[in-house]
């Protein structure tokens, strides 16, 4: 019986190798294999993300250059300069040069009247297209001298024309001089900031980017500048938990409000991309790439802002973490499989080797009691078309020989 139950024993443990190691070796290799795929699908996530991004913002700006070029060349645009190039000509002109003009007003006063009927023509053409494309804070004109001549401001749902008794020299901002000093076909495009009213941050803060361009008059004399003021929340919101540095290396955006505007002409906290990152900074502000650490996962991407020399860089952050949490949880349900796995094959191992060892065991049974002379009589029935069923006939067959033989034996000893 022992022999039995040792043979029992081996065909479990068996039965537990063959269906163990395979599940093991497969298992491993999934976890690798899912590993190293999750991994790789995050990071063309983020590197699909980060294009998607910077292909939306470089859209949004490319518009708004081509806002202020189409303004810049209105028919109305047109007429305006071409009248106040007039009044400065006959402003500055001499007797000789206003005699041998033709034109139909012979001082500055007199164009002064037509001057402020174009004026606030382009104040209603400005007004309706910021109501037509909601994008813009303020779109304005100033004369060379920083005087504001037409301002339109926005609230994003509503616009409305800034009255001429509260129009306001700009003469001393940086944005007018920095675009007086420019080439024509030159546009200039400000750092990205938090507005300013009156020398004051606005309350609630107020993102923007300026773009602007000269303007001329028909004698080819700078008129001035037109300027629009644009609500870089309509592209800052789209970026979600996204990071975007400025060409000065401060967040513009951060999923940690408290992080952002840190430069010295926002709100002045020093929190910049060095302190976000110490010694990843330095690979950030490279090539784009991705960097990977046990903590974090992060691909940064560097582009041009439309119209200027300026470069923005977007970080797309994810935590190891969540990125390899698929993998735990694959990891888990592999783990629960496999108990299952060991009770159904121990389960299955235990019917199987009983189903096999049961016969033989009955067998050992029957061979030892008739070799004892016991149950002789008794038929050998094992209900098995095997070899065990095989084996179990030609015990049959060995009982019935011994019991003919056995009656041989009686026959001659009465004899």
């Amino acid at each position: 019986m022992k022999i039995i139950h040792k043979l029992r024993t081996r065909l479990i443990i068996m039965f537990f190798i063959v269906t163990l190691i395979p599940a093991l070796i497969t298992g491993i290799y999934a976890i690798q294999v899912s590993s190293k795929s999750l991994r790789a699908q995050a990071l063309t996530t983020q590197i699909a993300q980060a294009g998607t991004l910077a292909n939306n913002i470089t859209s949004f700006l490319s518009a708004v250059k081509g806002d202020l070029l189409f303004l810049r060349q209105s028919p109305l645009m047109m007429d305006y300069l071409k009248l106040h190039g007039i009044g400065n000509f006959l402003n500055q002109a001499t007797p000789d040069e206003l005699a041998e003009s033709d034109l139909e007003y012979k001082t500055s006063q007199d164009v002064q009247p037509a001057l402020e009927q174009k004026r606030q023509d382009l104040e209603r053409e400005f007004l309706a297209f910021s109501r037509n494309r909601r994008i813009y804070y303020q779109i304005r004109y100033l004369d060379e001298t920083g005087q504001e001549i037409v301002r339109i401001d926005s609230s994003g749902l509503r616009s409305w024309i800034v009255n001429s008794d509260k129009l306001q020299n700009k003469s001393d901002r940086y944005y007018f001089k920095e675009t007086m000093r420019l080439s024509s076909n030159r546009l200039f495009v400000s750092p990205l900031d938090l507005n300013r009213e009156r020398g004051e941050i606005e309350l609630p803060h107020k993102p923007v980017i300026r773009y602007a361009v000269n303007l001329y008059d028909d004698y080819n004399y700078k008129a001035g500048i037109m300027i629009m003021n644009i609500d870089a929340n309509q592209f800052l919101k789209a970026l979600d938990d996204v990071r975007l540095v400025t060409q000065d290396g401060y967040f513009a955006h951060h999923p940690d409000l408290q992080k952002r505007w840190g430069s010295p002409n926002d709100l002045d906290t020093s929190y910049n991309l060095e302190k976000e990152y110490s010694e990843l900074a330095k690979y950030i502000r490279g090539i784009n790439d991705t960097i990977s650490t046990d903590a974090l996962t992060l691909f940064h991407l560097r582009f041009s802002v439309p119209g200027s020399t300026d470069d923005w860089i977007l970080i797309v952050q994810r935590e190891s973490d969540k990125i390899l949490k698929s993998v735990r949880e694959f990891r888990m349900t592999f783990i629960v499989i496999i108990i299952f796995a060991v009770l159904a094959a121990f389960i299955v191992a235990l019917l199987f080797s009983r189903k096999i060892t049961g016969p033989i065991e009955h067998l050992t049974y029957i061979a030892d009691a008739i070799s004892k002379g016991e149950l002789i009589d008794n038929p050998v029935e094992v209900k098995d078309k095997s070899e065990i069923g095989q084996l179990a006939q030609a015990f049959e067959r060995m009982r019935i020989s011994m019991v003919i033989s056995f009656q041989k034996l009686r026959k001659k000893s009465r004899t």
